[in-house]
């Protein structure tokens, strides 16, 4: 059986038509061919019997002329007569003897042995023939029951041939259905393997061997996509490899340039006029964007990495962190950030604090008053609800804000990176979970969603 399955799914098809269809269009062929052969000996019984009614009727008026002729040779006493009438009982003889050969086995044939003994000849009395005819007259109602017999039993052997021919339906329908849905589960099952292994490739997780068992062209693409797979591990790795070292290597030049603006406005190497100030103040605010982005950089390096879920911490301690992180932010507005969430819950250290850091951060700039953030353990999974009261975002660009450098239209104006979402992205899927808004009548509402770990 698992040899059959390994074959092209070409032919499985052609298996299962051999096992399903080829057993219907036998039984079919048969039917077809005993239905015309029945039909024609029907044919041929009906033709036979309205022969065997002529021949019937012809005997009758062949015996009441012979009785005629005997009454009418009483008082002729004519040889030529008596020499017809010699040679019409022999030609009479021969169509009842003809009657008896295709009536063998009749209850009419045995009656007519009985009642029409054989011993009559052309020299018997008239009497002895007109007994023939009543005798003839007689059994009329049962030779046409023989005759209908006949028929009747064709008829019967044609319903039993429709019998079985319904009956080998019904058992090979069934078969036929039961090879047809094994057929297509089997094949959706291996389509089913295909889409999670796609479905998992497109998640990053490049760490999952790329195994499809079945049909041969399914071995075949599960190699290709393995193939792919590690591709994309090693453009992964290539990327994560490029960002650190290009991002490391910006940071040091970068403090030397913010050192030097900060020494310059500082007045120590000397007075600076006005115009000289605002291209301090123009160096120093792009070099703090130029920093920013690093650290967006590197935050999103460090989301996409496995390493980021070695770590537990308690939501208390994260709280704390982010708090302390976006303390300078929130010291520029009027926005109340309000916390909820259980202290002693315990989840991945890094993940979550970059997913809290990003959405409270944007929730911040967006906000008009205040921003909810809501954590809570339910049916085995963390949820992370982050609510602002701004003015929300357009549904048509909710889902491509996840992917990094974009940003929405309402965010065009403002200082950013683009990375703050897809970063909460990478987050996301190293946790195995899912991101997504909700549907408010005011602001905008993200909830992240993960399995809970077990303690270790």
């Amino acid at each position: 059986m698992k040899k059959i399955f390994s074959q092209s799914l070409q032919k499985q098809a052609l298996i299962a038509m051999f096992i399903g269809v080829l057993p219907i269009l036998t039984l079919t062929l048969w039917y077809a061919q005993a239905l015309s052969k029945n039909q024609q000996k029907t044919q041929d019984i009906y033709n036979k019997n309205q022969k065997l009614i002529l021949e019937y009727n012809f005997i009758k008026a062949d015996i009441s002329a012979l009785e005629k002729a005997l009454q009418n040779n009483q008082l002729l006493q004519s040889e030529t007569l008596q020499e017809s009438i010699e040679q019409k009982w022999q030609n009479t003889k021969k169509r009842i003897q003809l009657l008896k050969i295709n009536l063998p086995d009749s209850l009419f044939v045995a009656k007519w042995r009985q009642f029409a003994p054989d011993e009559i000849n052309a020299t018997s009395k008239a009497e002895e023939f007109q007994q023939l005819v009543k005798v003839l007259n007689q059994f009329e109602e049962s030779f046409q029951q023989t005759l209908n017999k006949r028929l009747s039993d064709q008829e019967a052997h044609f319903v039993q041939l429709q019998t079985w021919f319904m009956f080998g339906l019904v058992v090979l329908l069934p078969t036929l259905v039961v090879i047809s849905i094994f057929l297509i589960n089997r094949i959706c099952q291996q389509l089913n393997q295909v889409e999670s292994a796609v479905s998992e490739v497109g998640k990053g997780n490049f760490d999952k061997s790329v195994e499809l068992s079945g049909s041969h062209e399914l071995q075949q693409l599960g190699d290709r996509l393995n193939w792919l797979r590690l591709e994309l591990k090693r453009i992964q790795q290539q990327k994560e490899t490029f960002l650190r070292h290009v991002t490391h290597e910006l940071k040091t030049p970068l403090a030397s340039l913010n050192e030097g603006s900060s020494l310059l406005n500082s007045g120590l190497l000397g007075d600076v006029n006005p115009k000289q100030q605002r291209i301090l103040i123009i160096m120093e605010n792009s070099v703090a964007k130029l920093g920013s982005l690093i650290d967006d950089l590197l935050s999103y390096s460090a989301a996409s990495h496995p390493d980021s879920l070695h770590h537990d911490a308690e939501m208390n301690l994260i709280q704390a962190e982010v708090s302390k992180h976006l303390s300078d932010k929130l010291g520029k507005t009027d926005v109340i950030v309000n916390w909820q969430n259980h202290d002693d819950l315990k989840v991945p250290y890094l993940p979550c604090k970059l997913v809290l850091t990003q959405l409270v951060s944007n929730a911040i700039d967006h906000a008009k008053s205040n921003v909810t953030i809501s954590i809570e353990e339910q049916n085995g999974e963390v949820l992370l609800i982050v609510r602002d009261d701004g003015d929300g975002i357009d549904i048509n660009e909710a889902d491509s804000l996840f992917q990094p450098f974009v940003r929405g239209e309402k965010n065009k104006n403002n200082n950013g990176s683009g990375l703050g979402l897809a970063i909460v992205s990478e987050c996301v899927k190293q946790l195995k979970g899912y991101v997504k808004w909700l549907s408010v009548e005011s602001g905008a509402s993200i909830q992240v969603a993960f399995p809970k770990r077990d303690p270790k």
